[in-house]
């Protein structure tokens, strides 16, 4: 838990509430990553900060769940003896943690959430670690159990504010949760290190990210055999140093900091050779956060055109292509050969890193918490 008390009384800007903030522990993945940076950017509008901090997807047991629990039911206490409440979740596939506490929090305080996997908030929400560990179980109990699974959702989200971080995300919110607020929002670019041109980069193509299935790089085989031998391919992200190895494909393993730098210097694109769609659970849509990463560094991304990438192609910087391995081999190697292209890519990538910084991207949330703090009924009730 932490707590942080900046702005004075007489600050215009500053919402009279606290926040707290509940999301996964940071490198657990993405989410959690993304909370940290988010919140960073939120807090200075607040009088008061707290947070709790879970586990990721498949590391959540019981006793976790009714630590956090206490640990929620003791912040928010303490911050309604001072005044107004903001609990703010971040909901993600198999994240459990968050998605059960939200359903315990008392209505009187004002409940948001970020969902990063729409049309659902968690998906699957009996994966404690004990079910995570052995798929047989997962896929036992969780499909049997869909219908009961998505009413299970939309109780426990009750008329909780979700923000999706794109608009084909937020309309399916509204028709999975028509009792819940639903809004777009956006993916914030971070900042990162400035690197060459994409142009003066070694010739190859890069896969980033979390080793998850779904990811994209079970199909490192097919994309390998689809690009010219001349083309390199580097894979980097958590989990990827367990793939196994492919003659023509570099694993890098995790990259930080100075790798991670390295990492973007050593591709001119990186694809996303992945549509988030189970045939037993249906179409998922989340924000990428590897674009997102990925146009920190000014590089372009080539993806299906599936999903949010085909929303995110519109905006620039990222090239959609046929729901193809050897269409997206095919585009990679006219887009990394062609300095023209490349170049207008990386000039649409900088207009978006100045309207969707953190900065930026904090904006809608900041604007709905102050109007439903003012619009609030003075009082509080302690949680039970």
């Amino acid at each position: 838990m932490s707590e942080r008390k900046e702005a004075t009384t007489g600050d215009p800007a500053l919402i009279p509430a606290a926040l707290i903030l509940v999301a996964p522990r940071v490198n657990s993945g993405g989410v959690g990553d993304y909370a940290e940076e988010l919140v960073a950017a939120a807090v200075p509008y607040f009088s008061c900060f707290r947070e709790v901090r879970t586990g990721g997807p498949g590391d959540v047991g019981i006793m976790g769940l009714l630590r956090h629990r206490r640990q929620l039911a003791a912040d928010i206490n303490k911050a309604a003896s001072e005044g107004p409440v903001v609990v703010h979740f971040e909901l993600s596939a198999a994240s459990l943690a968050p998605f059960w506490l939200l359903a315990g929090c008392p209505r009187h305080v004002v409940v948001t959430a970020t969902v990063h996997d729409p049309p659902w908030a968690v998906w699957w929400p009996f994966r404690l670690k004990s079910v995570a560990a052995r798929k047989w179980l997962h896929h036992g109990i969780h499909l049997p159990l869909r219908q009961l699974s998505k009413r299970l959702e939309q109780r426990a989200l009750g008329k909780a504010t979700l923000f999706a971080l794109s608009d084909v995300g937020a309309r399916a919110l509204r028709e999975s949760f028509p009792a819940c607020p639903a809004a777009s929002a956006r993916h914030f670019i971070p900042s990162r290190a400035a690197l060459k041109p994409a142009f003066d980069r070694p010739l190859a193509v890069g896969l980033y990210g979390h080793a998850a299935k779904g990811k994209g790089f079970e199909r490192l085989v097919e994309l390998r055999a689809a690009l010219p031998a001349e083309v390199g391919v580097v894979v980097a992200g958590r989990g990827t140093e367990k793939l196994p190895s492919v003659p023509g494909v570099t694993i890098l393993g995790a990259v930080e900091g100075a790798e991670e730098d390295a990492f973007f210097e050593s591709v001119r694109a990186v694809l996303l050779p992945y549509d988030k769609t189970s045939r037993f659970y249906g179409k998922m849509l989340p924000a990428s956060g590897v674009v997102s990463r990925s146009f920190a560094y000014g590089t372009p991304v080539l993806g299906f055109d599936a999903g949010t990438l085909r929303e995110a192609s519109k905006a620039g910087g990222l090239v959609a292509v046929p729901n193809s391995v050897q269409a997206l081999a095919g585009a990679a190697y006219r887009v990394i050969n062609d300095q023209a292209e490349l170049e207008r890519l990386e000039s649409e990538i900088g207009e978006l890193q100045k309207e969707q910084s953190v900065w930026q991207a904090v904006l809608p949330f900041v604007s709905f918490w102050r109007d439903a703090v003012n619009a609030a009924q003075p009082g509080n009730r302690p949680l039970r």
